[in-house]
């Protein structure tokens, strides 16, 4: 029983896995007018969003005060089938699930000061507020894993940027990391009825990380008029988890006899221990051309870098001296995005784009807590700036379309805990923004 619980701590700092990518719980589409360009804005960068995309757009925007508020409500799915054989044996319960169908509402706020040749902003941004819930929790095959992850990240980040030409400018700056998560997982126990297992426990981890500081630097050069070159760099931060919250609830059968040995057996285990563990994310670097065919037309594409070999494993310590180290070998990882933008009017404005995303996560690291794949992303959106030019309107959608997967290689099971089968996800994002110039 005491592998139970260190897997549940395992899990919850796994669920951390996913916060620097754009697959998982991360959220790139945190500026309207950039997710409807699928991502494709580090050349652009244009409004206040700027300071998540590339604060070095903030020197080619007009002079004075400007403010974004950007908010992206969206809805992730995914479908389980799980593998028969050993799965089935080790992880008894339904064969096909799906998660419930919960929104999130990831928010990007921006505010940004130009005079001259120097500007500056502030943004707040929380790029990790999804979650992993899976329906009909209590015959859900992989409970003993997870049957709730959720994370939600806070992202405060004040930026600078000078332009000692009026061809290229250059952004410093940096970013201070928050992040909140709770994991909740069934224990599990065959009590002598044939395959047949019982839900004796829940278990349930809250964390809260300190806050973590990493640096960020981005550029902006024009060489020519209609053509533009970005790069943005965030460096990678450590999330430190210090004495979190494991809690083991017994759940009573009804027969004391059951109660009483399932109690025996889990022993110290009820009530609340605590663990601790550190986790290293990788560096991000962007890159991108902008071309404006014409004043009305122009396309750009980007490239991103993730160094995720970083992430190799996941060291944790339990209050009882205990260590455990959890092996996830990930690999870098890389995206592709496309945006095109038209110009229909001075007003009117819309939006189209396409992003392909490589995880870095191997088959045999995919869970019921992060079930990751290559994605597809497809999106479209309007912008309409009123007559004075104050302020803009943005709305956009995305469609998020993971590959499906499966933990098999020639017919046999890769996955670390067994929990073997074949993963379909896909999420539908709608953005929205507003923006106002002073």
């Amino acid at each position: 029983m005491r592998k139970v619980l260190l897997l549940a701590a395992i899990a919850v700092l796994l669920a951390q896995t996913s916060t620097v990518r754009a697959g998982g719980f991360n959220i790139y589409e945190l500026g309207s007018r950039a997710a409807a360009l699928g991502g494709a804005f580090t050349a652009t960068a244009d409004d206040a969003s700027a300071i998540f995309y590339n604060p070095a757009g903030m020197a080619f925007q007009p002079d004075g005060w400007q403010f974004s508020l950007n908010i992206s409500p969206l809805t992730p799915g995914t479908k389980f089938s799980r593998a028969e054989g050993a799965t089935a044996i080790q992880y008894p319960g339904d064969v096909e699930s799906e998660t419930a169908g919960n929104w999130f509402f990831p928010t990007g706020v921006y505010i940004t000061y130009k005079k001259a040749a120097w500007s500056g902003g502030l943004g707040f941004f929380t790029p990790y507020g999804l979650g992993v819930e899976w329906d009909r929790k209590d015959t859900f095959s992989g409970r003993p894993l997870s049957t709730n992850a959720e994370i939600q990240g806070y992202y405060l980040s004040p930026v600078v940027t000078f332009q000692p030409h009026q061809r290229f400018a250059l952004s410093v700056g940096g970013h201070l990391v928050k992040t909140n998560l709770t994991l909740e997982n069934i224990v599990t126990a065959n009590l002598g009825t044939g395959t047949d297992v019982t839900n004796v426990a829940d278990v349930k981890i809250d964390g809260t990380s300190k806050w973590s500081v990493g640096l960020a630097a981005a550029l902006m050069y024009k060489p020519v008029d209609q053509l533009t070159i970005g790069v943005n760099y965030k460096m990678g931060v450590t999330n430190e988890f210090r004495d979190q919250d494991a809690t083991v609830t017994q759940r009573l059968t009804g027969s004391s006899d059951i109660d009483d040995a399932v109690a025996a057996t889990l022993g110290d285990m009820l009530g609340t221990q605590n663990v601790s563990g550190d986790l290293d994310f990788p560096d991000l670097v962007v890159g991108a051309l902008r071309y404006d065919f014409s004043p009305a037309f122009s396309l750009e594409f980007d490239y991103a870098w993730f160094g995720w070999s970083a992430f190799d494993e996941v060291v944790l310590s339990f209050e009882n001296g205990e260590t455990s180290t959890l092996e996830e070998n990930y690999e870098d990882a890389w995206q592709l995005r496309f945006g095109g933008e038209y110009h229909y009017t001075d007003q009117l404005r819309f939006m189209i784009g396409y992003a392909h995303d490589e995880t870095p996560q191997p088959k045999a690291s995919m869970s019921a807590l992060l079930p990751d794949a290559n994605r597809n992303d497809y999106s479209l959106g309007f912008t309409w700036t009123s007559g004075s030019g104050r302020y803009d309107l943005t709305a956009g959608y995305m469609y998020v379309d993971f590959e499906d997967r499966d933990t098999l290689e020639n017919g046999v099971g890769q996955n670390y805990d067994g929990f073997d089968g074949a993963y379909s996800t896909n999420t539908h994002i709608i953005t929205l923004a507003y923006t106002r110039r002073f």
